[in-house]
């Protein structure tokens, strides 16, 4: 891996900083993340608006960077990250309501645009419920629950394509178990179409929603949500459980003994704790059911 900081033009440090930017240096990526896992990043960079946004990406052309939600499904390396981690604020976390549609800066927490719907009384996002992070990640991995995915009440999503600012329409969005064909765009904005609750029980189906998440998950440690995704017509959680390694350690990091598909921090755990286990859950259902794992969560190095 390579060591060596990259060092952003002072120049542009100054720029961004009179934009509203606020540049952190040889920041501590545990702190960005619901694993509590990570070495330092060489900048951490918090962009408040399209303005900034776009002043960096003219000015970065060869530096490393990636775009961080809320951090709710990353893995970091315990040596950190030689670039910059981007963290949209601001301006793309503004949520406004019209009619039966909600537009939404990326980086507003789904939680929130959730409840706006329930307050205007609009049906459709019910799938979120209990899902953490931010619009942005959200619909990039078409997050939802079992039988209802995010990106079927989409109606648009504002992208950056390098400097080329788009629109892309629903229509030409493919959307697919916990992916799409966003992963190469920088998320801004989303729109998304719901429908009035005549029945009345949004509410509810969160409620039960919220309830079987907190049944099934361990969300008493650090972790990020579901390590892998399901193999079709399988429950990646009970593959594992299958193989018996719920509750196996590595280190403080530790499989779940609730569910199969979580590993937690138990405390001090390393990034190396953690794809260790990945690995060895890989290997095991692999040599029993012949089938390969897909991870879920985003190993950022």
């Amino acid at each position: 891996m390579e060591t060596r900081r990259r060092v952003i033009n002072a120049d542009l440090i100054k720029t961004l900083s009179s934009l509203g930017c606020v540049i952190l240096k040889d920041e501590l990526l545990s702190k960005h993340c619901s694993f509590k896992i990570g070495g330092r990043a060489d900048f951490f960079i918090e962009i408040p608006n399209e303005q900034s946004l776009l002043e960096f990406l003219k000015n970065i052309e060869g530096y490393k960077f990636y775009v961080l939600g809320s951090g709710t499904n990353v893995l970091f390396s315990d040596e950190g990250y030689r670039g910059a981690i981007v963290s949209l604020a601001g301006q793309f976390k503004e949520i406004s309501v019209c009619g039966k549609e909600i537009f939404c800066g990326s980086a507003a927490p789904i939680s929130n645009v959730l409840n706006a719907s329930l307050r205007y009384n609009l049906t459709g996002l019910e799938c979120a419920a209990g899902i953490p992070g931010t619009v942005g990640g959200a619909v990039c991995g078409n997050a939802g629950s079992k039988d209802r995915w995010i990106g079927s009440v989409v109606r648009n999503v504002k992208v950056y394509k390098g400097l080329k600012k788009e629109v892309i329409d629903k229509k030409k969005i493919i959307f697919s178990y916990r992916k799409s064909n966003l992963a190469n765009c920088i998320v801004t904005g989303v729109s998304f179409v719901l429908k009035k609750d005549t029945k009345n029980d949004s509410l509810s189906v969160v409620s039960d929603n919220i309830k079987r998440r907190l049944e099934s998950q361990f969300l008493n440690a650090p972790s990020a949500g579901s390590i892998f995704k399901n193999p079709d017509g399988y429950s990646a959680g009970k593959l594992i459980e299958e193989v018996g390694l719920k509750g196996t350690y590595s280190g403080g990091a530790q499989i779940s003994k609730l569910h199969g598909n979580f590993i937690i921090n138990t405390g001090g755990a390393s990034s190396k704790d953690v794809v260790f286990l990945v690995e060895l859950v890989k290997e095991k259902v692999k040599e029993k059911f012949n089938l390969a794992l897909e991870t879920e969560i985003k190993i950022i190095k």
